[in-house]
């Protein structure tokens, strides 16, 4: 069946963010993170958290759909467009406290409210546990670089494998190159081998230890991956 990539509305978001809940449902790291899975709250927070950064920030959001159906979304992508004005210099730890800090002041802000979450519902430690090790790494490669940054790619479960995901990747592909940015993400270990196939190669890891908090889990891993501005070049 044809698929087609259409920008999203603002309206589009809440079925976005249904889609990310469904496709990351077994992820290991979302599980422990989201004791009780998507609940209602936790839904309504990010579907608020993406319509403040859709209407705040340079943020693309474009949807997979089919050609026969145009009005059910099937998977979407959402990409930043960062300036390379992260907190340079800052070892993890003093990154952290300053993003929580900047992020403490921003929900207190009239202009960013974010419906509240039952304790329960979100286990933040194990968030904070992972984050210092990412911060560092967005720190060396987003920092004083004008960069392409994907936030989410995420299909439906039952449509995936059907080159949904590509169809969307692809999208962020063009753009980019058509801009000459490099481009930057942070990979589940299920799609680390769809983005090494479009140029992205990966260049650290961030490891976490679930089993402190699950103990039927292992180490989780997160890759992080880069698209260098001469892999455009090398599509010419």
């Amino acid at each position: 069946m044809p698929f087609e990539v259409h920008p999203c509305d603002l309206e589009d978001l809440s079925i976005c963010t249904t889609i990310q809940w469904q496709a990351l449902a077994s992820n290991p790291f979302w599980q422990v993170h989201f004791p009780n899975g998507g609940t209602p709250d936790l839904q309504r927070r990010m579907t608020y958290h993406e319509e403040y950064e859709f209407r705040n920030f340079d943020t693309q959001v474009f949807k997979a759909v089919d050609t026969s159906r145009p009005d059910v979304i099937l998977g979407y992508t959402k990409w930043i467009v960062d300036e390379g004005d992260l907190i340079s210099g800052a070892d993890a730890e003093k990154t952290t406290e300053q993003t929580a800090s900047q992020q403490q002041t921003a929900t207190e802000s009239p202009s960013f409210s974010p419906p509240p979450v039952a304790d329960e519902d979100s286990n933040d430690s194990v968030f904070k546990a992972w984050l210092p090790g990412v911060v560092d790494i967005r720190c060396t490669y987003l920092t004083g670089t004008r960069t392409l940054v994907l936030d989410n790619l995420c299909v439906r479960p039952d449509h995936q494998r059907q080159g949904l995901g590509t169809l969307l990747l692809m999208k962020l592909v063009d753009f980019a190159d058509e801009k000459s940015l490099p481009c930057y993400l942070e990979s589940t270990p299920v799609a680390l081998e769809m983005y090494r196939h479009h140029g992205f190669e990966k260049v650290d890891e961030v490891e976490i230890d679930l089993a402190k908090w699950k103990e039927d889990c292992g180490i989780y891993k997160t890759a992080i991956m880069y698209r260098n501005v001469s892999r455009a070049r090398d599509r010419q």
